[in-house]
């Protein structure tokens, strides 16, 4: 006999989310779901919590002055990242919020700056999972199928190995930031859609604060405003797109309003990509990302996919071949995605998702110029969408596609593929265990760019092996024999190895850019002291007045003066430093330590006050001083 079916009433806009529709059951699914999600985040991201700080961590949390008091929020908004690094287009000052948060409650223990980053992950997963389920209820799709399809989407987006780039290090927060605010946003727009006048309000300013909460973790963060947009014009009504225009246009004069004016170093510009290229490398980063999401074997934080000759070599020719033919499946995948949205216009719950993902790629595709051509960490937004859209084509598929041999296979083939993802994501978080162990993978695993090659140089010189360095500096050479931060690293290991003639060569045509002149001015005067024993504090302080401000050269200066007998000149100094950054705890320290050396007590006190004040952790960094990192290479 056969069976009778079983039919649920399909869901209408006269029924959406009606009163049946939320049964205590229901309500206990969707409060469970999360949980769930929670749970799945920290058993596979465990052994995270043991990595220490790798990379960029030394700068954003380990060196930036502006996370130290929360006196000091204020003035992280108006300072752009990487405050005591290189100059770069980072304004991320929800970013910077969230260290300021973690350094008050963990110092310096990486375990709870873990903690925090996977707890964001966690919660940017839910926010997509509330967002795909009011998003699948518009679309009509029954409560179950669509509870099922948003927790696939959210778990599989969750524990896939390509995300760990952005949770395991910390300082890829930015990306769980925006897009947990970014996605919550668009929940809450939804919810506007079908709210009452007074509840609409409420929502509207929900999801005009999330998004630009969103903006101001990541850059990426705006894009919300343009989905947001497509969504509302969906619903083709005209309240929808007025709503959407005001909640727009409010959140971009809000976040002009505090970008343009914080303070801003300007980086070098990236070189110039021809305009035929764009395509290729576009093409190219199609195929990368997609073997990524479908196979995430070979992961590691530096790609490329720019063809690199190096002379009429088999190994080069044999290089270039295989980015000639990733070249063509990027276009044929491309030709797919396109024919993918084609067959999906009529079920939009497929095709909406695919639509969100196709726009929230495009700003890394490759057609813009960045500081890299493909990067894990960017797939981290449109691979929400892409994991939704598969979800409810699953979905759909599931309710029209007969059981067979072929369908069975193919659901097996899925499940074994969703329980290998969080065990790669698990072997994947011990890459990220130190400095070393993370430069060391990276390079081994494909990622041997001169920016890695330089931050392992660094790292070998600061540990002493001075062999060691000068080979991972002398291959960082090999690839940009321009580059004047490898040039600036082995010339410290020439100083090091009293090779002073060939270290001043190098340091002397290093001229650009102008941070890593001042650098190799302030070398120049090392290698002096350590040739005739004596201070040239006149090249010191030149060094202090080239390029942006270094408070490590302006520190170096300053206690040459007060070692010299100059304590009038670097009590000038030091206050001219001050006047700048008011909010730098280790000048307000140096004040205090030169007015008790010269007589002046009370004033030092009141200078170690203000270091106290900009220093929630001042007295435990002086009990237990900070490691010495001399890795100041790559920044992403």
């Amino acid at each position: 006999m056969p069976r009778e079916a079983i039919v649920e009433a399909p869901v209408t806009s006269s029924n959406l989310h009606s009163e049946s529709d939320h049964p205590t059951r229901w309500g206990r699914r969707l409060i469970f779901a999360p949980i769930l999600l929670l749970a799945a985040a920290f058993l596979t991201y465990a052994p995270a919590l043991k990595n220490g700080f790798v990379w960029d961590d030394q700068a954003l949390i380990l060196r930036d002055p502006l996370i130290r008091s929360w006196r000091l929020i204020g003035a992280g908004f108006q300072h752009f990242l990487f405050t005591d690094a290189a100059a770069c287009d980072f304004y991320r000052p929800l970013q910077r919020l969230s260290y300021t948060l973690d350094y008050a409650a963990f110092f310096i223990a990486p375990a709870g700056y873990h903690f925090v980053s996977v707890l964001w992950h966690a919660g940017a997963a839910i926010a997509l999972f509330y967002f795909a389920e009011e998003f699948l209820a518009r679309c009509e799709i029954s409560r179950m199928r669509r509870l099922a399809a948003a927790f696939f989407a959210s778990l599989v987006w969750l524990v896939h190995p390509v995300q760990s780039a952005a949770v395991v290090y910390i300082s890829g927060r930015a990306d769980p930031l925006a897009a947990g605010f970014g996605l919550l946003g668009l929940f809450l727009g939804l919810r506007m859609l079908r709210a009452n006048r007074t509840h609409k309000w409420l929502f509207g300013f929900g999801a005009a604060f999330c998004f630009l909460a969103s903006a101001l973790s990541k850059e990426i963060g705006l894009i919300f405003l343009l989905l947001w947009l497509i969504l509302s014009l969906t619903q083709r009504a005209r309240t929808a797109s007025l709503g959407a225009a005001a909640i727009l246009s409010a959140v971009l004069c809000a976040y002009l309003g505090l970008r343009l004016p914080a303070e801003q170093l300007a980086p070098p510009s990236p070189p110039p990509v021809p305009l035929l290229v764009r395509p290729i490398i576009t093409a190219r980063a199609v195929a990368e990302y997609s073997g990524l999401l479908l196979w995430p074997l070979h992961l590691h934080m530096e790609r490329e996919v720019e063809t690199q000759p190096f002379g009429f070599t088999p190994a080069s020719l044999n290089a270039a071949a295989w980015r000639e033919l990733q070249t063509l499946l990027g276009l044929v995948l491309i030709a797919a995605g396109i024919a993918a949205l084609c067959w999906s216009r009529r079920h939009p719950g497929v095709f909406l998702p695919l639509l969100l993902a196709a726009v929230s790629y495009l700003p890394v595709s490759g057609l813009i110029r960045l500081n890299a051509t493909v990067a894990e960490h960017w797939l981290y937004l449109p691979s929400a969408f892409l994991f939704l859209a598969a979800a409810a084509a699953f979905e759909s598929l599931g309710r029209s596609v007969r059981t067979s041999y072929w369908s069975k296979a193919a659901w097996v083939a899925l499940t074994i593929w969703i329980f290998v993802l969080p065990l790669r994501t698990f072997a994947r978080t011990f890459d990220w265990k130190d400095q070393r162990t993370f430069l060391t993978r990276t390079i081994t695993g494909g990622g041997d760019s001169a920016r890695m090659l330089i931050n392992l140089g660094a790292l070998e010189l600061s540990e002493g092996h001075l062999d060691a360095a000068r080979y991972a500096l002398a291959r960082a050479l090999e690839k940009e024999p321009d580059n004047p931060l490898a040039r600036l690293n082995l010339a410290a290991v020439e100083i090091k190895q009293h090779n002073f003639r060939s270290a001043r060569i190098r340091l002397e045509k290093i001229a650009e850019p102008p941070e890593l002149r001042a650098r190799a001015q302030e070398s120049l005067a090392v290698l002096e002291n350590r040739e005739t024993g004596k201070i040239n504090l006149i090249r010191l302080r030149l060094a202090a007045r080239l390029g942006a401000p270094n408070w490590e050269i302006e520190q170096r200066y300053i206690k040459a003066c007060a070692n010299l007998g100059f304590s009038e000149r670097a009590l000038s100094e030091l206050n001219t430093c001050l006047t700048i950054a008011p909010w730098r705890a280790e000048s307000w320290l140096l004040l205090s330590d030169l007015l008790r050396q010269i007589g002046r007590p009370n004033e030092a006190a009141v200078a170690l006050a203000q270091a106290e004040a900009a220093d929630v952790h001042l007295h435990q960094r002086l009990a237990a001083p900070l490691a010495s990192f001399a890795s100041r290479g790559g920044r992403r």
